[in-house]
C-alpha cells in the first residue's frame, strides 16, 4: 500500500477487529494543538464558558477540562471549546452525568473527580461535533437520520423525533435515548443543546451489535454460520495511522507552487447490513419462531433446517453444501445483505441537485433518485436504492415507469415492484456500531430473476464518489462544506494510480457547480489511474459513457478498458476536454421549442459519439429549489456525455478503466463527475432513449 510518503511498498495491515472502549476513544477528530491566537477572542460566551457558567451543565464543563485532544496533546477540549470554530455541543446535564457515573461505578453520588480518563473521554467526545467551516446545527435543521459530521469519537449522531406522553409535545431524541432538554443556545463558537442522558454509543463491531439485538437472532445466526460475521469486523487501517501524510499537494513541483490541502485523518473500514427481523422470516418464510429458555434459543436445528431449504429455493444454482462457501445458497443469501462500506442514513440515497429539490429544505423530496451499490460476496450483484416524494421511504430494488418524455415531469406512472422498505432505526435497539450501521428491512431480500432482468435493465448512472467505498466509510462523500480533500495513493479500494497522479475529492456542497450531485473528482499531474467498474446485471451489449465537460484548462487523456487491470486495451482516440461543445466534431446546439429539431441535434451529436447532459440533474441553486436542468446549461458550464465504448459485458467479469494523460502540462485537469452503464435495450430499443 502506498500512502505517498516513501517510495516503497508496504504490506497492507488488515486487522482482525479488536475493540475496547479506550482504543475506540483514542482517535480524536480535531487537531492535537489549539492555536493560541484563536483563544479567548470573543466578546460573547464560548461553548465552554457557557457550560461552565450555566447551572446544570458544570459537570460537563469539568470533564471537558480533563480531556486532552489526544494522547500526545497538552491541549484540552475545554480549550478547543474556547477557541474559534463552529461546534455543536450536546451537553449532558449534571443529573445525566451523575446518574451515568453512579450506574457504571455502582456507587451512589460517585465523586466526579474520581472519574477515569477513559470514561471522561467517552462522555465528552461523544457529545461534540466540529462542524468545520459550516455553521453548527440548530434543532430546526434536524431531520430523521444521522447528522452530516461525526463527533469527536468519529461516530455519527442519529436524530429521531418522538412525542411526550404527558403534554403531547414533540421530543428530539439523540441516538434514540437522550432527550434534548434545552436547545439552540447560541454561543460565539457554535450551538449548545443540553440532554437528559449522556450520548451512549456502542463500541461493538457490527456483527457483535447484531448478535446482541433480540429481534435479529435468526439473521445473526446465519451471519455466523456462513462466516460473513468474520468478514465485517475490520475497523481501522493501522498502517495509515502511522505512515500517511497529513497534507497532500497537487503537483508541488510546479513553478506556481501547486495546491496544498488536507488528506483524510484516518482510514476506517466499515460495512452496512440490511437484515430482516425474526418476525419477517416467521411471517413471510414460515421459519419457526425462536423458542427461548433463560434467553437461550432451544430450537436452532429446526430453524436452520427451514432457513436452508428456503435459501435453496431462492438460489437453486448455489448447490455447494458448505455454508461458508460462496457457492452455497445460504451464503449467497446473506452476502446480498452486506455492503463493503459504512453508509449513513442520509447517504444511502443522495439528494442534492435533482430537479425540484432544495437541499436547504431536505424534508421535502422531489423526483426519485437512485444509487447502485455492489453487494459483498460472489456472484457479483447490485442493490438498487430509490427514494423520492412518492416512494414513502428508501426502497431496495424498486421498479417504476416514469413520465420521462422530453416535456415530462419524471413522476412515477406505475410501480409494478414497490421495493423493500428500509428502516432508519430498529426501535429501542441501537443500529450504530463502531464500524458501521445496520438498517432493518420489511421483506425478505432475494436477488431473484426480476432484479437483473427488469429492475436493473435500465440506464445505470453513477456518481464517481459512489464507487469509492472509502470516501463513504470515512464520511467524505457529500460533506456539507466546500473543502477539497487530497486522497493519497492506496487509500481507495478499487482505484490504482501512480505517485505522479494527484487525486482530490471536491464536495462543492453549497457552490453553484453544474455537477450531478454537486461534487466532483479532480485528477491533476502526469496522471495515470485505473478504477474498477461495478458489475452489469446480465450478459449483453452495453454502452459506457462518461460526463465530459468542455473547459479550456482541462486535459486530454487516453481511455483504456479491459478485464486485465494491468493491461487494458485502448478504446478510441484520446478524449480532449478542452474542445468546445459547439465544435463541428461534437455538434452541440441549445434546445429549442421543437422536439423534432432537438432530436435531430441529439442524433447528430450521437453520430459524433456525444450526447447532451441529462434532465434529471439540475443546475444547483445554492440550496434553493432547482428549476433548470443540466441539459439546459449554456456558456462555460455545458457538460456533455461522451460515449466511450460499446460491446459485450458479463456480470461475473471484472472490468477496469484506465485514464492516462497524453499532455506534458501537469496542471490540466481530468474532471470526473458521473458515468453511465447502459444496456442496448435502452439506447437502441423500440423507443428513443429518454432525456432524463
Amino acid at each position: 500500500m502506498n500512502y505517498n510518503i516513501m517510495r516503497k511498498t508496504r504490506k497492507t495491515f488488515l486487522c482482525k477487529f479488536l475493540v475496547t472502549c479506550i482504543a475506540a476513544l483514542s482517535f480524536a477528530a480535531c487537531s492535537d494543538k489549539i492555536d493560541d491566537s484563536d483563544l479567548y477572542v470573543f466578546k460573547g460566551e464560548s461553548a465552554y464558558s457557557y457550560c461552565a457558567e450555566t447551572e446544570g451543565l458544570q459537570k460537563f464543563a469539568y470533564l471537558c477540562s480533563r480531556v486532552h485532544l489526544s494522547g500526545k496533546s497538552k491541549s484540552t477540549v475545554s480549550e478547543l471549546l474556547s477557541a474559534r470554530g463552529n461546534y455543536t455541543v450536546f451537553a449532558p446535564s449534571d443529573d445525566a452525568i451523575q446518574s451515568y457515573l453512579d450506574s457504571i461505578n455502582n456507587t451512589p453520588n460517585f465523586d466526579i473527580t474520581l472519574t477515569s480518563d477513559s470514561i471522561a473521554e467517552y462522555i465528552v467526545r461523544n457529545s461534540i461535533i466540529d462542524n468545520g467551516q459550516t455553521e453548527a446545527y440548530l434543532s430546526t435543521q434536524f431531520t430523521v437520520g444521522t447528522l452530516g459530521y461525526p463527533n469527536m469519537n468519529n461516530r455519527y449522531i442519529q436524530i429521531d423525533f418522538g412525542v411526550d406522553s404527558i403534554n403531547g409535545r414533540t421530543l428530539i431524541l439523540v441516538n434514540g435515548k437522550s432527550r434534548i432538554i434545552t436547545s439552540d443556545e447560541e454561543v460565539s463558537n457554535g450551538i449548545v443543546h443540553s440532554l437528559d442522558r449522556i450520548i451512549d454509543m456502542s463500541n461493538s463491531s457490527l456483527p457483535d451489535l447484531i448478535s446482541q439485538t433480540e429481534n435479529l437472532r435468526i439473521f445473526s445466526r446465519m451471519l455466523e454460520l456462513t462466516g460473513w460475521a468474520d468478514s465485517i469486523v475490520a475497523y481501522i487501517d493501522e498502517d495509515y495511522e502511522e505512515y500517511h501524510v497529513e497534507e497532500g499537494s497537487i503537483d508541488p513541483g510546479n513553478t506556481s507552487g501547486g495546491e496544498v490541502g488536507p488528506s483524510p485523518e484516518h482510514r476506517f473500514f466499515g460495512f452496512t447490513v440490511f437484515p430482516e427481523t425474526d418476525s419477517v422470516y416467521v411471517a413471510q418464510w414460515g421459519i419457526p419462531e425462536p423458542q427461548l429458555v433463560n434467553g437461550i434459543v432451544q430450537n436452532w436445528e429446526e430453524i436452520e433446517s427451514a432457513f436452508i431449504e428456503k435459501c435453496k429455493q431462492a438460489y437453486p444454482l448455489a448447490t455447494d453444501p458448505d455454508l461458508t462457501s460462496q457457492g452455497n445458497a445460504v451464503n449467497q443469501f446473506i452476502s446480498y445483505h452486506l455492503l463493503p462500506f459504512s453508509c449513513t442514513w442520509k447517504n444511502l440515497v443522495v439528494h442534492h441537485s435533482e430537479m425540484g429539490y432544495a437541499f436547504n429544505n431536505p424534508n421535502t423530496l422531489s423526483i426519485n433518485c437512485w444509487e447502485y451499490y455492489e453487494a459483498m460476496g460472489s456472484p457479483r450483484r447490485l442493490l438498487k436504492f430509490t427514494e423520492g416524494r412518492t416512494t414513502e421511504g428508501k426502497r431496495i430494488n424498486r421498479y417504476s415507469t416514469y413520465d420521462n418524455g422530453f416535456y415530462g415531469t419524471y413522476e412515477e406512472i406505475t410501480v409494478p415492484r414497490p421495493g423493500i422498505l428500509v428502516s432508519q432505526s430498529n426501535g429501542k435497539y441501537s443500529n450504530n456500531a463502531i464500524n458501521g450501521f445496520y438498517y432493518p428491512i420489511n421483506e425478505v431480500l432475494i436477488y431473484d430473476n426480476e432484479v437483473p432482468n427488469t429492475v436493473l435493465n435500465e440506464r445505470m448512472r453513477y456518481d464517481f464518489a459512489s464507487i469509492c467505498p472509502d470516501l463513504m466509510t470515512n464520511g467524505l462523500r457529500q460533506v456539507e462544506d466546500n473543502t477539497w480533500r487530497f486522497i493519497p495513493s492506496g487509500y481507495l479500494k478499487n482505484w490504482w494510480y501512480t505517485e505522479d497522479t494527484y487525486w482530490r475529492y471536491v464536495p462543492y456542497h453549497s457552490e453553484v457547480q453544474h455537477n450531478m450531485q454537486g461534487d466532483e473528482i479532480n485528477i491533476i499531474g502526469q496522471y495515470d489511474l485505473t478504477f474498477r467498474l461495478p458489475p452489469v446485471p446480465y450478459e449483453g451489449t452495453y454502452e459506457l459513457r462518461i460526463c465530459a465537460p468542455q473547459i479550456q484548462h482541462f486535459g486530454m487523456f487516453q481511455v483504456y478498458l479491459g478485464t486485465d487491470r494491468l493491461n487494458p486495451t485502448p478504446i478510441g482516440l484520446p478524449l480532449d476536454f478542452r474542445i468546445a461543445s459547439s465544435n463541428p466534431n461534437i455538434g452541440w446546439e441549445p434546445d429549442v421549442d421543437d422536439v423534432e429539431i432537438n432530436r435531430e441535434i441529439d442524433k447528430r451529436m450521437r453520430n459524433h459519439g456525444y450526447m447532451k447532459n441529462n434532465k434529471h440533474g439540475g443546475i444547483p441553486a445554492a440550496g434553493s429549489t432547482v428549476t433548470a436542468s443540466l441539459r439546459s446549461a449554456s456558456g462555460d458550464y455545458i457538460r456533455l456525455r461522451k460515449i466511450l465504448w460499446s460491446g459485450t459485458m458479463k456480470p461475473d467479469e471484472e472490468y477496469f478503466v484506465r485514464i492516462k494523460s497524453v499532455l506534458n502540462n501537469t496542471r490540466t485537469c481530468c474532471m470526473l463527475d458521473y458515468f453511465e452503464i447502459v444496456p442496448r435495450t435502452v439506447y437502441a430499443g423500440e423507443e428513443v432513449e429518454d432525456p432524463w
